[in-house]
Parts: C-alpha cells; sequence; structure tokens
C-alpha cells in the first residue's frame, strides 16, 4: 500500500491522492510499485479530511507522539491495474512513536494502523453544497497495524475492526487551486497533478471512540491523479 503522509503543504487537493486515490485498492497500489510495475489512479469528486498530531512527556526522559486522522471521498476512483471504479470511501489511520529526549532515538517500535472501506451505503456520506459540509455517520472499517523497526523496514501486524464518524463544517473562504508534484526514488518515477476548489473545515469526530486532538480539517472538490512508471534495475 503506498501511504504518504496527511499534509496540506500541498495544497488540500492532493490529500485526495494521498490516501483515497491510493489506498483504495492497496493490493494493486503496492504491486505497481515494484520494479518493472507501472499504474495510473484518477479520481473526480468531493473530499474531506482531517487529522491531529500531539506529543506528550512520559516524565521519565522520554516523549510519546500520537497522531491520528480520517479522509472521505465520494464521486469516482478507478485504476489502471484494477479495471475497477468506485463510488466512495472512508479512510483512517493511527500512529505512535516514542522518543528518547536526549538522542532522539526511537524507545520500542514505532506503531502505524491504516485501513479503507469502499462503497459505502448511501446514506453513510452526505456533502453539503458548496463545500459547505460533510457527514461521515458511524461506519466500521479494517485498521490493519503495521510495525517499523526503522525507517525503510516494517512489518504487518494484527488487524482490528474500528468505527469512525465525524462532521466536517466549512470554514473561511473557498478557493481555487492546482497542483503537480513529480518525484524519483531511483527504481520509479512518480507524477502527481490535481486542480479544483478547497476550503478549512472545522472538524468534530472520532476513531476507534476517541476524539481527534485540535484537528486540522479541509474540505476538496476536484479531480486529480498519480502515475507511477518503473523500471528493472
Amino acid at each position: 500500500m503506498i501511504q504518504r503522509s496527511k499534509s496540506l503543504a500541498r495544497l488540500s487537493l492532493a490529500s485526495a491522492v494521498v490516501i483515497g486515490l491510493l489506498a483504495f485498492s492497496s493490493g494493486s497500489a503496492a504491486a505497481a510499485t515494484t520494479p518493472g510495475g507501472d499504474a495510473t489512479y484518477t479520481q473526480s469528486g468531493q473530499g474531506a479530511d482531517a487529522g491531529s498530531f500531539d506529543c506528550l512527556s512520559n516524565g521519565d526522559g522520554t516523549t510519546t507522539c500520537n497522531e491520528g486522522g480520517i479522509s472521505v471521498f465520494a464521486g469516482r476512483m478507478s485504476d489502471d491495474i484494477s479495471g475497477i471504479s468506485h463510488v466512495s470511501e472512508v479512510c483512517a489511520w493511527l500512529n505512535s512513536s516514542t522518543f528518547d529526549d536526549e538522542t532522539g532515538e526511537y524507545v520500542g517500535d514505532p506503531i502505524s494502523e491504516n485501513g479503507c472501506r469502499v462503497d459505502l451505503p448511501k446514506a453513510s456520506l452526505k456533502f453539503g453544497r458548496g463545500l459547505s459540509s460533510a457527514t461521515l455517520a458511524p461506519t466500521t472499517i479494517t485498521l490493519s497495524q503495521w510495525i517499523c523497526t526503522d525507517k525503510t523496514t516494517c512489518e504487518q501486524g494484527p488487524s482490528r475492526d474500528v468505527t469512525v464518524q465525524g462532521t466536517w463544517t466549512g470554514d473561511g473562504p473557498t478557493t481555487y487551486n492546482k497542483y503537480r508534484f513529480t518525484g524519483d526514488d531511483g527504481s520509479c518515477h512518480y507524477n502527481e497533478s490535481g486542480k479544483g476548489f478547497d476550503r478549512g473545515a472545522t472538524f468534530v469526530g472520532s476513531v476507534d471512540g476517541t476524539s481527534l486532538s485540535q484537528p486540522y480539517a479541509s474540505m476538496t472538490d476536484g479531480k486529480s491523479s498519480f502515475r507511477t512508471r518503473c523500471t528493472e534495475i
């Protein structure tokens, strides 16, 4: 599964590609990013994201940081690997790691959980007009755990079902944006682009019964695509 960080730095519209566009076909996405694998993912529609990040001292020379978030989408998502289209999706993620305050080294292994569910029941996800609001009714999804021993080595752990829910309310002006991003990891070349409208939002909701702490949130309406071209080494 391709999973890049949720960030507002490359415009809110980019969040549609970050998790919604790629995670809905995780098996295909993983295969597409290996050497020799080529793939194109596209989506068009409305999305909303919310995430939070906080770090607290444990009082023993270590600090624990927790991150969590929810992403929803309604419209059309497709890829040229599976040939299957989807009309809606919800994704969620929970990350936790503890650091030594002096050295910055991990204490124990960082743990990350993430998962998605596509083609939700029609009444589960509703968007208001003009990026005014979005509502996700309580929905069950499966989160898979990943335990990372360093920055490049992760192993899949157990999975569990959690309930996610939330309400986004548009806040501030609606703006039109375009973005384009390219990258290369030595084996694969990536192209990501998008255009559309985005708006800041307030959010009230939870993942697995825990409310997101002081969340950042945004809403989007537009088109985005992600393309990878890989070569054998």
